[in-house]
């Protein structure tokens, strides 16, 4: 009995971290982690839920309150919803709990680097996780409720599980892979992007790898080589003629798919993308010939290659769908069916492929992707329908997007705003990277036979592994590059997508810096008075920088005589005999130094300072400019108004109702963020657009600035008014940028020293001033406007700051009483429905010189035209929703307006097609 007691709590006796040294390194890792909580968690609640993040958490809610959830790729994938309710689950609904997962998959994307110490170095290791800690993206998308943060933890954990993979050919790093793959494609469409991330730097390495390599038939591995010259011509003619010729109009609507219009894929794309795809079809094969399919299927990087493609194969179905006409997101029963073929036809291919290369292997793969897959998408199995918009709907959803280029940013929105701006610090170190790579001239890897035993890993002797080093660094540098290239040619472009180019960028940065710390001889530095050393480099960096900004100022030295003019040329004296005498100390203490030394610790200083910039901008994104439109890395972003206006409404509703009971009417445009945060107001009221006399019986009524006019004859005299900024913008001067322009914000100093203030600053007075316009926060634009409410018998029973009694009677006539004057219809046309001369919210009539009419029959999406006694002579128009695709003339989405022209021309105004 004794011995069983033993032996059961022999567990108790293990040691918590068997595999872990509690060294300095672990002690700056850990300190790094812990700061990571605290960032990613302090004050996490203040920033009001902005326009995107309003989508995720109110559905995320509907679905932790037992109300389903219905995947949409509008809103990508089912992933973060899912989670977001189990955090509501656990901990209750609230801003608080909504962006837990956020911030927890913020700290695991730091934690996680742990497991690249092999790569980056046991140095590099600690210097990316401090980079990812200051990192102004990262931080802030890791206290945001999007999927970007959860996307980038996959990142990190894909790259390492292809070089794990590569290294030991253990199958449990294809388990690894298979899991972040599916996982990241339940969460967001850039997994399809990542993917082919994959695949190209796979498929370069393997056409390097078996070039290399002896072939069975050598005289095919010329051919090999000439199909794929011949392949990548194909492909780029194609894209290149899609680039210079305008593709062509949609197709005519299709009767069997509801008159929705179909857009297609031109020829000269087709045709040649076509041949060059049949040309790697053909190298494929020349390959399998040359060296023999047991080779290749025994080839590690072909593994993983084979391995991810049959995988997502059967998503890729919407490409095939495009390219003959038919539409992927159609899903009506004809639709699926169509759809299906080409699902099912690359789902067989991809079995096929799959059971020939490893049978086994590749089973397990797929059951690790596909249940989670299924799970997901149809929400625990309680949406059917949600597999097939998940296989489907999510790549033919945001083809489609690209198309509409929602934010219509420039081409060089990545390059020249958001990584200037934030991400400065990653691409200087990826340069030195580049720098230091270059130099070491790494031999190749060593010939290694396919057959050969697994190497065991090497040993971590503070030194990173070259081997590793060679194939890690290729990787992150080609990651980096192709996220910059991929991210600029999308046509959607959205400041969080910069965090998938900040990850890869800060791992390729952290090698080079990590070399940078190891190369310097501390022990040297010690005894040669190397702290002396640092404090005249960094007042000299300090002196040489304000020198400089002086200089390039709107204030330039030895200009005048007047006391601001002296003042600065004062300063500038100084600043150059500082820097001065802090060079000169420097050189005379260094003389007995290495001069690469000496240089690689003023680098070091360089980084040191960059680094206490980007730490202030992401403090300054995060803790101070969280409710303003002055940072770039935000896009549609709540102003702090629509909380302080719902703290007056839980006041008010608290007094006089002891608890949230209160009528709270809401229109279209306060729907984002109302309807997240009166969910818990259960006599909350939407009346939409469309305001009338009824909602007088509502205490409090918000509004958007599109409604203000409709709104007042409806308030009247019998409420106050309260105005906040609902929604605002960064400022888009960017935009359009031409060489004048450029060449003014170099020369010009007065916009110079603008500029200067908007990076380091965020302030926005002097480019006001130079611009002539006013771009204070109260007048900021773009921005969105609200109306808060408050009718007046109810503020004076609760409001006792200034308020004084008030005639309720009085307050609450209603103007208009009295002063109505009835008519009789001289004519009635029409009735409600879908018929020919019926109508559903017509808005709008025009009449003809002729007297015949022309009405825009809204809620029917089409112009109906009736002669003067009612009798149709015309229709036309169908539904057609823009942001889905095109929509072509003769089309409408809800047409609000109509005129007739002098010579009977006919205008109108289709307005949710804009």
């Amino acid at each position: 009995m004794q011995s069983n007691q033993e032996h059961s709590s022999k567990w108790l006796d293990k040691p918590i971290f068997s595999n872990i040294t509690f060294n300095w390194e672990t002690i700056l890792f850990a300190s790094i982690i812990i700061l990571a909580l605290v960032t990613r968690f302090y004050d996490l609640e203040s920033r009001v839920m902005s326009h995107d993040e309003n989508s995720h958490v109110y559905y995320a809610w509907q679905l932790s309150q037992g109300g389903g959830y219905s995947h949409t790729p509008m809103t990508h994938g089912p992933y973060q919803f899912h989670i977001v309710a189990l955090s509501y689950f656990l901990f209750g609904d609230n801003d608080f709990t909504a962006r837990i997962p956020a911030a927890l998959f913020g700290i695991a994307m730091i934690a996680f680097l742990w497991y690249y110490r092999r790569y980056l170095g046991r140095v590099g290791t600690l210097v990316a996780a401090g980079m990812m800690l200051i990192s102004p993206f990262l931080l802030y998308y890791a206290r945001y409720v999007r999927n970007d943060i959860f996307s980038a933890l996959f990142g990190v954990v894909t790259v390492w599980a292809i070089l794990r993979y590569l290294e030991t050919g253990e199958a449990k790093y294809t388990y690894w892979l298979t899991a972040v793959t599916v996982l990241h494609y339940t969460t967001k469409e850039t997994s399809f992007i990542y993917t082919a991330q994959a695949l190209l730097f796979l498929g370069l390495l393997f056409v390097h790898q078996i070039t290399q390599k002896r072939w069975e038939r050598p005289a095919l591995k010329r051919t090999f080589l000439v199909l794929l010259v011949v392949a990548i011509i194909f492909i780029a003619i194609g894209f290149g003629l899609n680039a210079y010729f305008p593709s062509p109009e949609p197709i005519e609507p299709n009767a069997e798919l509801e008159n929705a219009p179909l857009a297609t894929v031109p020829l000269h794309l087709i045709i040649p993308v076509g041949l060059g795809l049949l040309a790697v079809l053909g190298a494929l094969v020349v390959a399998i010939s040359g060296m023999t399919w047991d080779r290749l299927r025994h080839n590690r990087v072909f593994s993983l290659i084979l391995l991810q493609l049959t995988l997502v194969l059967p998503q890729l179905a919407p490409f095939p769908v495009n390219t003959i006409g038919w539409d992927p997101l159609d899903y009506t029963t004809a639709g699926m069916l169509r759809t299906g073929i080409f699902i099912g036809i690359l789902a067989a291919i991809a079995i096929a492929a799959g059971l020939l290369w490893n049978s086994r292997l590749w089973l397990i793969n797929a059951a690790i992707f596909y249940i989670p897959f299924t799970i997901f998408y149809t929400t625990v199995f309680t949406n059917g329908a949600g597999f097939f918009t998940g296989m489907v709907g999510s790549l033919g959803y945001w083809l489609v997007q690209q198309g509409v280029e929602r934010g219509s940013q420039p081409w060089y929105y990545y390059l020249l705003i958001q990584i200037p701006v934030y991400e400065f610090l990653p691409l200087l170190g990826a340069i030195l990277t580049g720098y230091y790579w270059f130099r070491l001239k790494c031999n190749p890897a060593p010939e290694r036979d396919d057959q050969a035993e697994l190497q065991p890993d090497p040993p971590l002797e503070g030194q990173f592994d070259p081997w590793a080093a060679r194939l890690a660094i290729p990787l992150l540098a080609f990651w980096s590059i192709s996220s910059i290239i991929a991210y600029t040619i999308a046509g959607e472009k959205m400041p969080w997508l910069t965090v998938h180019i900040s990850w890869p960028m800060i791992l390729l940065a952290s090698w080079g810096l990590g070399i940078l710390i190891e190369r310097i001889d501390w022990e040297a530095i010690k005894t040669k008075r190397g702290l002396l050393v640092i404090t005249l480099i960094i007042v000299f960096l300090v002196s040489l920088t304000s020198a400089i900004g002086m200089i390039v100022g709107d204030n330039p030295p030895f200009q005048g005589k007047e006391l601001h003019q002296l003042n600065t040329t004062n300063a500038f004296v100084l600043a150059v005999l500082m820097a001065i005498i802090c060079a000169y100390g420097a050189i005379k203490v260094v003389t007995d130094w290495d001069l690469a030394q000496f240089g690689r610790l003023t680098t070091l200083t360089i980084f040191a300072f960059l680094a206490l910039f980007t730490a202030r901008a992401a403090f300054q994104a995060a803790y101070i400019n969280y409710d303003h439109p002055t940072e770039y890395l935000v896009y549609a972003h709540s102003g702090a108004g629509p909380k302080i206006a719902l703290k007056q409404i839980e006041e008010i509703s608290r007094r006089t109702t002891d608890g949230l009971d209160i009528v709270v009417a809401y229109d279209d445009e306060t729907t984002y963020p109302y309807w997240w945060y009166l969910r818990n107001y259960p006599n909350q009221k939407y009346y939409g657009p469309n305001p009338t006399r009824e909602l007088r019986d509502a205490p409090v009524i918000l509004v958007g600035d599109n409604n203000f006019d409709k709104i007042e004859p409806v308030v009247g005299q019998a409420y106050h008014k309260f105005d906040y900024i609902r929604i605002w913008w960064p400022n888009q001067d960017y935009y359009n940028l031409t060489w004048e322009r450029i060449k003014n914000a170099i020369f010009n100093p007065q916009m110079r020293s603008a500029i200067f203030q908007i990076w380091f600053n965020r302030d926005y007075q002097k480019y006001a001033e130079v611009k002539g316009t006013d771009m204070s926060l109260p007048n900021w634009s773009p921005s969105d406007r609200m109306r808060l409410y408050v009718r007046k018998d109810i503020a004076a029973q609760v409001w006792n700051f200034g308020s004084v009694p008030v005639d309720v009677e009085e307050i609450m006539a209603d103007p208009y009483e009295g002063k109505e004057v009835t008519l009789l219809a001289d004519q009635i046309l029409g009735a409600n429905g879908t018929d020919s001369g019926n109508f559903e919210y017509p808005r709008d009539i025009a009449v003809a010189s002729n007297g015949s009419i022309y009405v825009a029959d809204t809620g029917n999406h089409r112009i109906q035209h009736l002669s003067a006694d009612g009798e149709v002579l015309n229709i036309w128009g169908y539904f057609a929703d823009s942001s889905q695709g095109d929509a072509p003339g003769g089309s409408f989405y809800e047409p609000w307006g109509i005129a007739v022209g002098p010579e009977g021309e006919v205008f109108v105004a289709d307005t949710w097609n804009h």
